[in-house]
């Protein structure tokens, strides 16, 4: 990242020569600007450019742009938060590009189950097919690739209307080599396609409704088949195919030049039921095990905010309640295939209330400006387990401080003061959130300790 932010500056510095000539007005945004503001990292009260993630309706209000995040350097840097995008305006359209945004039960990032012990594949969906994939043939499988979505928007009177494809993909194919042997052939993958949908119905000039939609296949699998004489099973399978909903629903409503309310409402379910087979002979008596776990991650949340102007900048603070469930229905078979199966449920649960996000930015300069922000979730984690019966149930609740999802390298404590800094150059917009080491101990040239200026730098230019 540091090689990014001199290679930018140096940009900066070019292109303030000419900033006079320069109509386009720069736009900030970017999850540099959002986490600032008192975002998880992503604040539901604040309009900005990465809404078109959401609601590709949005890919209308930001045409000929070109945005993205430079990743992550809160805990050492990681690349994995670097993506790009590009808006163009073609005759009342627009349509559009991301490449690199990691979304859904595939990215570890993206987990409330990791560390949690029992649900980590809850939402998670490589820790169960590495599950299987490492005892039988010694490979961890990956992440998908280069994840990219295409949108598109048009504008009809006060309705605004957006779609978008959504892709990523990883595979490994092991023909009598690698993780098999001669005559053995292995197919790994797991892979993501997904729709979008969204509208903007702007009812006045003091209301406007922004309601999205995304369906999902997430999708693991192995294939794998012997052809070695006598070779028992020959082929063998694992399935684990899920789906996945969101939706999503604000409303913007002015209520004077200073007070904007911004209710706002998610929900999102995803499931999944992994299934292993093979072709051994003898064919096991019925019924058998094939499928152990039933995985599942339900969220809820609805919350109001205030954006209030102020003299030289403005404050919003947005107070919301979040449930998220996570399942693992756990089937066993204690006197082997052919015998009565049992299913333990078990469950782990997380309460907010309330869930704050408090942001405010102050103009310092006409091309600097200055954030802060607060985020906290006060929540109550509940774990559950029904046992088959005649064991009775479980409930075990405690009250912890619980981290945002995404995870940016966070910890619950880091996260909940944010500082972050905008620069603006013509049509280019720099926006950094602090690192809270630097912010700690100071530059290099104070307190000795090599460390980063920004912890999320987002760039953005409006062409």
């Amino acid at each position: 990242m540091r090689n990014f932010t001199a290679l930018f500056l140096a940009l900066l510095i070019g292109l303030t020569a000419v900033e006079g000539q320069e109509k386009t007005k720069a736009i900030s945004g970017g999850i540099a600007r959002t986490a600032a503001l008192g975002g998880n990292p992503y604040n539901p009260y604040l309009q900005d450019y990465t809404d078109v993630l959401t609601n590709p309706a949005w890919a209308s209000k930001y045409t000929n742009f070109l945005y993205g995040d430079a990743g992550y350097a809160l805990t050492g840097y990681a690349g994995l938060g670097q993506n790009v995008g590009f808006t163009l305006g073609v005759s009342g359209f627009a349509v559009g590009i991301n490449v690199g945004h990691r979304e859904g039960p595939m990215f570890a990032e993206n987990s409330y189950g990791a560390g949690v012990g029992g649900f980590g594949a809850s939402d998670y969906m490589l820790t169960a097919i590495n599950g299987v994939a490492g005892p039988a043939f010694g490979v961890t499988t990956g992440e998908p690739r280069v994840p990219v979505q295409i949108y598109a928007a048009g504008k009809l009177g006060p309705l605004t209307v957006g779609a978008a494809l959504y892709r990523a993909t990883w595979s490994q194919t092991d023909d009598g080599t690698g993780s098999v042997g001669l005559r053995q052939k292995a197919e790994y993958s797991n892979n993501q396609t997904g729709i979008k949908g969204g509208v903007l119905l702007e009812l006045s000039q003091y209301f406007t409704v922004d309601g999205s939609v995304l369906f999902r296949l997430n999708g693991s699998s192995i294939d794998f088949s012997d052809g070695n004489p006598g070779a028992n099973p020959t082929t063998a399978t694992y399935d684990g195919g899920g789906s996945e909903l969101a939706i999503n629903g604000r409303a913007f409503m002015k209520f004077s030049d200073k007070i904007n309310i911004i209710p706002q409402i998610r929900f999102s379910t995803f499931g999944y039921q992994p299934e292993i087979t093979d072709n051994s002979t003898p064919t096991p008596p019925s019924p058998n095990n094939t499928k152990p776990n039933d995985y599942g991650k339900t969220e809820l949340e609805f919350g109001v905010g205030v954006n209030s102007r102020l003299e030289g900048g403005w404050v919003i603070v947005g107070l919301a309640i979040q449930s998220v469930k996570l399942t693992n229905d756990i089937t066993t078979q204690p006197g082997g295939p052919g015998t009565a199966l049992q299913t333990t449920k078990t469950s782990v649960s997380w309460f907010d209330l309330p869930k704050i996000n408090v942001g405010g930015e102050i103009e310092i300069l006409s091309w600097l400006s200055g954030r802060v922000g607060y985020f906290k979730r006060l929540s109550t984690q509940t774990r559950i387990v029904e046992s088959p019966a005649p064991t009775p149930k479980t409930e075990t609740s405690t009250t912890i401080e619980a981290g945002f999802v995404p995870s940016l390298g966070f910890t619950a404590t880091q996260q909940q003061l944010a500082f972050g800094l905008n620069i603006l150059v013509g049509p280019v917009s720099l926006d950094g959130y602090m690192g809270e080491r630097f912010l700690a101990a100071g530059p290099n040239v104070l307190s000795g300790i090599f460390q980063d200026m920004f912890g999320v730098l987002s760039v953005s230019i409006a062409m």
